[in-house]
């Protein structure tokens, strides 16, 4: 909820899931100003910052994770940010007065929304990404060029295919970023950056207590750490080489950590799979379910109409969804969605899918 919070279309209040009372209610105890330092896996303590002990006979690391900032010249400058947690969005709040332009690279998921975050706050946006295609973990070019054209009518520079060189600073401030195109090196004049570039789990404490990490947190497939008793889910964690960045995923973690520590002898383990990915931009609806582009051995149905900027695609393999791209239109992809859950044979409406669910209920 960073981006709404940002672009004001909702408030900290409104996204708060409990208050205190609720807490007290549920026998939950909450430590706030204060943070673990050091877990001592035989003793089962956890010692804090201010020196309080806590012993534990169950524990979960959910730590998450910041951002990704890359060693680029002039980016530990303290008008470079990043994009991730409650205290990134305060610190952008805090320059926003008089701010003029700001720059946001990475368009990601979240990169894409800060941006428009930003431009609905009155700044001028540019947004670079070094890849091609914008969001490109979950669009093709086509889709690319759809989100592309939607954040150039808000007003937002879109610049794709390069590389930030240098953030460009002097004793006032952030002053402007270069960036490498493939023939020069180009500059546009800024005030704040941020970066949207990626993710660094926190593994800190992990570290500093014994336990295998790797990129993040290591998992086995019911949440559990190398340590008896203690678990991780999140952004902090590493299952099978893969760290997280989305909640969609995480929400099947904890069900499984719920489940460990509600009931040791239950078997449930964590699958990755498939989910849906959703834009969140108030105009601009995309949803992006599994593959996105076709694998070989598959086929692609596709509903392209440039007049209403829609763009529908769904990617069969032995005539099973694997994937689909709405865009425009995501009426339907929940559907598609759940018929590749469910791995449903569509030979008998297949030549009916593209155009969604309640044509091919009709045509029935």
């Amino acid at each position: 909820m960073l981006s709404p919070l940002l672009a004001k279309e909702t408030t900290l209040a409104n996204i708060t899931p409990h208050d205190e009372a609720w807490y007290s209610k549920h026998r939950i105890s909450i430590q706030l100003g204060d943070s673990a330092t050091l877990v001592d896996t035989e003793q089962k303590i956890v010692t804090t910052k201010s020196g309080h002990s806590y012993p534990y006979e169950k524990l979960v690391f959910a730590t998450g994770s910041r951002s990704f900032i890359p060693p680029v010249k002039g980016a530990d400058h303290p008008d470079v940010v990043g994009f991730r947690t409650m205290s990134d969005v305060d610190t952008m709040e805090e320059k926003l007065n008089g701010l003029k332009h700001a720059t946001v690279i990475g368009a990601g998921l979240l990169g894409v929304e800060a941006a428009v975050g930003l431009k609905l706050r009155g700044v001028d946006v540019t947004l670079i990404h070094r890849n091609p295609v914008l969001m490109n973990r979950q669009l093709d070019e086509k889709a690319s060029d759809l989100l592309k054209g939607a954040l150039e009518e808000r007003g937002i520079e879109v610049i794709t295919g390069v590389n930030p060189e240098e953030v460009l600073t002097d004793d006032s401030g952030v002053r402007g970023v270069s960036f490498a195109t493939a023939d020069t090196l180009e500059k546009r004049d800024t005030q704040l950056v941020i970066f949207a570039t990626g993710i660094l789990p926190n593994k800190e404490v992990a570290v500093s207590s014994g336990l295998s990490v790797n990129r993040g947190i290591c998992v086995d497939e019911r949440m559990q750490t190398s340590a008896n008793d203690i678990f991780a889910l999140g952004e902090c964690c590493e299952f099978s080489g893969t760290t997280y960045g989305l909640v969609a995923p995480i929400w099947d973690q904890a069900d499984v950590v719920i489940r460990q520590l509600t009931d040791q002898s239950d078997s449930t383990c964590y699958v990755e799979r498939s989910h849906l990915t959703k834009l969140k931009v108030s105009g601009v609806d995309i949803h992006s379910i599994g593959e996105y582009i076709a694998p070989e051995g598959s086929d692609t149905l596709i509903l392209d109409d440039p007049q209403e900027r829609l763009y529908k695609k769904v990617i069969l393999k032995n005539n099973q969804v694997i994937g689909a791209l709405c865009i425009g239109d995501v009426t339907d992809s929940h559907w598609y969605y759940q018929l590749m859950e469910d791995k449903v044979d569509v030979s008998s409406f297949r030549d009916m899918l593209i155009f969604g669910e309640a044509y091919c209920a009709d045509a029935a």
